[in-house]
């Protein structure tokens, strides 16, 4: 799972009652001064004082090699076939090519639009597409080219931006039951948006006013009336969902002319760009791709060179998985598997029967059968084989540079130079995610820091607050969500001894940061 999930939620960080704005102010410098002196390489972007609509126009790179260009089409082909999966024939009216991955989202969660720290990646990413002409071009129909983001699937529904289901009006609102709290997104099936049915149930339904009733009510409604006709699992009605809710965000008159937003999860695109790959019986491509994963003496480099990144592998404290997660047997859980001999051999001693032979055929076979499930670190070394520049966040900025580096070692070590300069090329710094973006008056004063049914049940936001936030500073943007992003580093980067140990959360900050609010 990504490691954005380590950021502090805006209730709860610490206790704001009584902090003036001078306080506030100090807070934030303290904190923002030790991300910059402890995680260098988040230093710079607390010094961009360009506007978020310039920024955002700097993410698009520029056009790829050729080599690049050609895995990119690749690439393009199994993002068709996984929206295929949750789309039906409609997808064909979704077209996706190279130009639509030169630069992808891939911080997100599959998931409802729900947590601030992740709703406004997509904004960012894409700020300078979402009002006015789009210089990317348009669609044959004359609509905006679509945003693509490659989310994250393989994180149970328990995780830290779901909490089970969504947020609205500062309560939870479920529609997992809590006994699913270990299942990976991944493998649930197909289930209906029932969280109505389950606040009454819980006896959670009384809190929330009639109007919120019936706000609830309503967005389920929309959510289960969603053309769910060719979706069998549940990652596949999110994908519905997510295009279905992301023109909600805005006010009404701002939807017709938005860039679609498509989900495809990584693990499926990954698995689909390595079946294309693995070919038929005979057939498995030989690159540095899968070598990684078939030959033994340069796969044992693998191993070795990108143990201990975040989101790779660290067999003695029993974290990660090599290359793949394989399905539990009769559940929809995830199994860790490491390398033994020739083999991938579930860590579970249960399951050793389970291994799969590191061979192109089985792999095949346990790919085409969804029995084994691309892990972060594999998707991201797609990724940067084909090119992608991966827009991150604050965690993902560090691991998918460490892997780019790593990978771009390698492979000059074994005598690829081209290979290993195309990589060490690949752009890993494209920030988008670490701050809130939506906010409204708090009653009493101040201002509240929106989850994406709170933005919902207000109709969207105005043209008029899309434009003032796409030319806010970059550096106030980020500095308002400065106190999730230091919770995200604070265990494994700032000394015990210095850690702060009072922190401003979410609602206060914008307070006094974003005076046009």
């Amino acid at each position: 799972m990504t490691d954005e999930a380590g950021m502090a939620d805006e209730a709860g960080m610490a206790d704001e009652s009584g902090m003036d704005e001078q306080h506030i102010r100090a807070n934030l410098d303290a904190i923002v001064g030790q991300i910059r002196q402890y995680v260098p390489s988040m230093a710079p972007y607390y010094a961009i004082d360009e506007p978020l609509g310039q920024y955002a126009a700097r993410l698009r790179p520029a056009d790829p090699a050729p080599v690049h260009a050609r895995r990119q089409h690749r690439l393009a082909g199994a993002v068709q076939r996984v929206l295929r999966q949750a789309f039906g024939p409609a997808a064909a009216e979704l077209p996706v090519d190279a130009r639509d991955l030169r630069a992808v989202n891939i911080v997100d969660h599959h998931q409802l639009l729900n947590h601030p720290l992740l709703l406004g990646t997509n904004i960012i990413a894409n700020a300078d597409r979402l009002t006015g002409p789009d210089e990317q071009g348009r669609r044959p129909d004359g609509g905006k080219r679509p945003i693509v983001t490659l989310s994250c699937s393989n994180v149970p529904p328990s995780n830290h931006y779901m909490l089970g289901g969504f947020r609205y009006r500062g309560e939870n609102v479920p529609y997992f039951k809590a006994k699913e709290n270990r299942d990976a997104v991944y493998y649930v099936g197909a289930r209906p948006f029932d969280f109505v049915e389950r606040l009454r149930a819980v006896k959670r339904w009384t809190r929330f006013t009639p109007d919120e009733q019936a706000f609830l009510t309503g967005y389920q409604d929309h959510l289960n009336g969603l053309d769910h006709a060719h979706t069998h699992r549940h990652r596949d009605q999110l994908a519905v969902a997510l295009r279905g809710t992301w023109p909600l965000l805005f006010e009404e008159h701002l939807r017709k002319d938005l860039p679609d937003l498509l989900y495809a999860t990584m693990e499926d695109v990954t698995r689909e760009f390595l079946l294309d790959l693995l070919g038929g019986a005979g057939a498995c491509e030989e690159n540095h791709l899968t070598a990684a994963l078939f030959d033994p003496a340069f796969r044992r480099e693998v191993l070795d060179a990108f143990r201990g990144v975040v989101v790779a592998w660290d067999e003695a404290a029993g974290k990660g998985t090599h290359f793949f997660w394989r399905k539990y047997p009769g559940r929809p859980e995830l199994l860790r598997l490491y390398v033994d001999g020739t083999d991938l051999v579930p860590t579970d001693p249960r399951f050793a029967h389970l291994k799969v032979p590191l061979e192109p055929a089985a792999v095949r076979d346990h790919l085409e059968r969804e029995e084994l499930v691309p892990s972060v670190a594999l998707c991201v070394l797609v990724l940067l084989h084909a090119g992608v520049r991966p827009l991150v966040g604050p965690g993902s900025l560090v691991y998918t540079t460490r892997l780019r580096d790593g990978w771009a070692d390698l492979l000059g070590r074994h005598g690829e130079a081209a290979e290993a300069d195309l990589a060490a090329r690949v752009d890993t710094g494209g920030l988008i995610a670490g701050t809130p973006m939506f906010f409204a008056p708090a009653q009493g004063g101040g201002v509240r820091t929106l989850h994406a049914a709170d933005v919902f049940s207000l109709g969207g936001v105005s043209e008029a607050y899309l434009k003032t936030v796409l030319g806010t500073p970059l550096r106030d943007l980020l500095r308002v969500g400065s106190s999730g992003v230091y919770e995200l580093f604070a265990g494994s980067y700032i000394p015990q001894e210095s850690r702060l140990t009072e922190r401003v959360g979410f609602d206060a900050a914008a307070s006094v940061v974003h005076d046009w609010l």
